[in-house]
């Protein structure tokens, strides 16, 4: 069942009230609603002006700060080339993690002092050697000692950016640190929550993207339409152009209408910066919404509305408390198990899947070979002291660093990688069980079924990370510590 099937039926049943009081609405009110959308559209300008501009200069603070990272400096010593690209590309993956705790940038890259890129994030090759200085000017700012930012194209998306010098103590410009953050749809959303206004982005005579959704919840996505239609609206083939406008005189517009799949908004274009002349922002206002709340009618259109309210309201309650709530709840339950918890056990969810619940737990008992729950026993703990669970098998950790890929030709290992899946999980499981048993850990539950389960998800998870045909493990005890020795083939 589509979860949002109650929240949208309620949505139609506020829409037909809100259109029933809207023909009671008259010219004179229209006019008083068109004068207060013009001064709302107004002041979400004035606003995304001025947070545009608190936000640019903390994003060139922030970059300037991380500049002065201690390792940076040691970037430009290293004499090999080799050594002094993965030593940028080190670090610049090292900021992205950082920036990651917020938002993991679209771009970390450091140039040398004439401008060209030493290493950047994800590819220690991408852009090595290239001239980044016209593509981003903020480099070129701060090659000569002065943190800047701006906005560029980065793979034909609109990116904000800033640059900052790298230097030593005494003041020798080494090269630059820039930062970006593409422009999405994610963002002028947000922006379109802090004014109240729908808002859309462009740069370089194009809408790169707007707040405007089409679907609803988790479906919800970019309404490429509308976005198309503002694009048209700002950049005609023929006629006043407001964008052109706002970026030539460097001035916001006057408003103007703009009709987007049949509804009329209120807009006023602006430079995305004072000094910009590339990017901008327009943000509009429905007139549609706001000639509506306008009704004569008031009254009646408040009552219609708490009404409308309180049916979605309900509908919201009884689906989150009746379906959705339970749903969540073995999803989890789902997302532990994928994760690695063979152990979990579905509790009981509510009247509706109960059913469902026990059927998980039976179905996960007969794949992993252990007894099957007792439906009236789900929810007693068991002593957990005396049995095995799936987190007591313990895999050695081995750094990437150390792995050689020459391992491979070891006759033990090759041996290893050439055994029989069929052989190889029950001959491993008896050994593990043994060393289990020898150093007094408990067995009890443990199958070969689960046991094979379990080691499955850490090699997919080992393959991944170490880019190998296959992982193989030998059983290692020291004292009563049972652990397992990964071996990867090559």
């Amino acid at each position: 069942m589509h979860r949002m099937k109650i929240g949208l039926v309620a949505a139609a049943v506020l829409l037909a009230l809100t259109v029933c009081e809207y023909v009671l609405v008259t010219d004179p009110l229209k006019d008083s609603a068109t004068r207060d959308v013009e001064d709302q559209v107004g002041r979400a300008q004035r606003l995304h002006s001025e947070l545009a501009r608190l936000e640019a200069l903390d994003f060139t603070n922030l970059v300037a700060t991380l500049g002065r990272r201690a390792g940076l400096p040691a970037v430009f010593d290293r004499a090999d080339e080799t050594a002094r690209r993965q030593a940028a590309f080190e670090e610049c993956e090292s900021i992205n993690a950082k920036l990651a705790v917020q938002r993991k940038a679209d771009i970390v890259l450091i140039a040398d002092a004439q401008g060209k890129v030493i290493a950047r994030d994800l590819n220690v090759n991408a852009m090595f050697g290239e001239d980044i200085r016209s593509q981003f000017p903020a480099v070129d700012v701060a090659l000569k000692g002065v943190a800047a930012g701006g906005v560029a194209s980065l793979s034909n998306r609109m990116v904000e950016i800033a640059a900052a010098p790298l230097s030593k103590g005494d003041g020798k410009l080494l090269g630059v640190l820039m930062v970006g953050y593409a422009v999405t749809a994610r963002d002028a959303q947000s922006r379109r929550d802090q004014l109240g206004a729908d808002i859309g982005y462009f740069f370089q005579g194009q809408v790169q993207t707007s707040s405007f959704v089409e679907g609803h919840g988790t479906e919800a996505k970019e309404d490429g339409n509308k976005t198309h239609a503002l694009n048209a609206a700002l950049f005609p083939a023929q006629g006043s152009k407001p964008g052109v406008e706002a970026l030539e005189k460097g001035l916001p517009t006057g408003s103007f209408r703009v009709s987007l799949d049949g509804q009329d908004f209120l807009a006023v274009a602006a430079p995305l910066h004072a000094q910009e002349r590339h990017a901008g922002f327009v943000v509009l206002q429905s007139l549609f919404r706001a000639e509506a709340t306008a009704s004569e009618t008031g009254t009646r259109i408040l009552t219609f509305g708490l009404l409308a309210i309180l049916v979605a309201l309900s509908a919201a309650v009884m689906t989150a408390s009746r379906f959705i709530k339970p749903l969540d709840q073995i999803e989890l339950g789902v997302a532990e198990i994928i994760n690695g918890n063979i152990d979990y056990t579905f509790k009981p969810v509510g009247p509706d899947f109960e059913g469902l619940s026990n059927s998980l737990n039976v179905m996960l008992a007969r794949l992993l070979g252990r007894e099957e729950p007792n439906e009236d026993a789900v929810d007693e703990e068991e002593n957990e002291g005396q049995r095995w669970q799936s987190d007591q098998m313990v895999v050695d950790e081995i750094p990437t660093s150390a792995l050689n890929t020459q391992m491979s030709a070891d006759p033990a290992v090759m041996a290893l990688g050439s055994e029989n899946e069929g052989a190889y999980y029950p001959r491993l499981f008896s050994e593990y069980l043994t060393a289990l048993k020898a150093a007094g850990r408990p067995t009890k539950g443990l199958s070969v079924q689960m046991f094979t389960a379990k080691l499955r998800l850490i090699e997919g998870g080992l393959k991944q990370k170490w880019k190998c045909k296959q992982v193989r493990f030998r059983v290692s005890q020291k004292g009563d510590e049972v652990t397992l020795r990964p071996v990867p083939v090559f």
